[in-house]
This record gives C-alpha cells, structure tokens and sequence, in this order.
C-alpha cells in the first residue's frame, strides 16, 4: 500500500500543474464515448494500443507464459496441499464433522418442509 500511495501522490503533483486537468479530462472521456463512427475510443484503439500490442505482442505473450507457469505451480502445491490435509486425521475428522452437519441440515429442512406442508392443511 506505500507503494501505490507514493506512486499517487507522485501523479497528483504532475496532474495539478496541467491547468484544467479535470475539465480536459471530461472532454477527452466524453470524446471517448460519443456516439460516431470515429470517436475517440476508436481512434486511440487503431493509431495507438493497436500498433503497441503488435509490436509487443511476443514480449507480452512470453510475460503471460512465465505469469501463467508460476500460477499453475502454485495452484498445484495448493492442490497438493489440500490432498495431503484431507488424508490426515484432522481432514478425516472435519469430513465426518461436515457430514454429520449436512445430514442434520437434511433433516431440519425436511422436517421444516413438513410443518410448512401441516400448516396449509390449516
């Protein structure tokens, strides 16, 4: 959290020297969004992250691999992990604890069924 809000004040402090920043801001966004063929959007799309992401696309593409890979490790050792716990004696005990709650849950709600069912018989 330090980091991102060093790295906000250091953007306060440029945006407050643009004069009319917001009011800019408002116009470019609503520029962005108007209703034409061409509006802003579109045009920054095409002319500029368009010929950014080809150009970049294999430096993208190998950070995403190499982000992709670390996931899928670590989902594995947590999968790894949990299997491990599960055959333990405390995973055993709180597997038998959670069927005992859930066929007790059964049986609340079936019973709370059959009172509901009584009642329209009233």
């Amino acid at each position: 959290t330090w980091g991102s809000r060093k790295g906000k004040q250091w953007y306060q402090r440029r945006v407050r020297g643009i004069p009319m920043y917001n009011l800019l801001k408002c116009l470019f966004l609503l520029w962005c969004m108007w209703p034409i063929k061409n509006n802003g959007s579109t045009l920054v799309y095409h002319k500029i992250l368009r010929p950014f992401l080809l150009k970049n696309e294999d430096k993208i593409d190998a950070r995403l691999d190499k982000v992709t890979g670390k996931v899928n490790k670590y989902v594995d050792d947590a999968k790894r992990e949990a299997a491990a716990f599960a055959d333990s004696s405390t995973g055993q005990a709180l597997v038998a604890g959670a069927q005992v709650a859930s066929a007790n849950a059964a049986q609340q709600l079936d019973e709370a069924l059959n009172d509901s069912d009584k009642d329209k018989d009233i």
